[in-house]
C-alpha cells in the first residue's frame, strides 16, 4: 500500500507540473501526456477509494470516486474554450487536482488505521 501512495504522489506531481506548463506556455505538445498522466491519477484515486470503502471508510471513498469523476470532466470542458474563458476553468481544474492528491493521502491514512 505504501508503494501505491508514493506512486499517487509522483503521478499527481507530474500531472500538476504538466498542467502548469500547459497553462503558462500555451504549448499543446504536453496536452496528450497531461491527459494520460491525469487519467492514471484518477485511476489510482479510484483504487484507493475502493480499498477505503472495503475497509469501512465509506464517506471518504465515495467523495474520492466523485472527485475522480469530476477531475477529467472539468479538464475536458476546457478544450473548446477560448484562452480568456479558460482561466476560471483551469483554476478549478488545478484546485480539484490538488484536492484529489490530498484526498488520496486521507484515504491512505484511513486504510492504514483500519489495519
Amino acid at each position: 500500500m505504501k508503494a501505491l501512495i508514493m506512486f499517487v504522489r509522483l503521478v499527481g506531481l507530474t500531472a500538476i507540473i504538466l498542467g502548469v506548463l500547459l497553462w503558462n506556455s500555451g504549448e499543446e505538445s504536453y496536452l496528450a501526456l497531461h491527459i494520460g498522466v491525469g487519467f492514471l491519477l484518477v485511476t489510482l484515486l479510484m483504487v484507493l477509494a475502493v480499498f477505503a470503502v472495503i475497509r469501512k471508510s465509506v464517506v471518504p471513498g465515495i467523495v474520492a470516486i466523485l472527485l475522480a469523476l469530476l477531475l477529467p470532466a472539468i479538464g475536458f470542458m476546457q478544450l473548446p474554450l477560448s484562452a480568456r474563458a479558460m482561466r476560471p476553468m483551469q483554476l478549478a481544474h488545478f484546485v480539484i487536482a490538488l484536492a484529489a492528491v490530498g484526498l488520496a493521502e486521507r484515504l491512505y491514512a484511513a486504510i492504514r488505521s483500519a489495519d
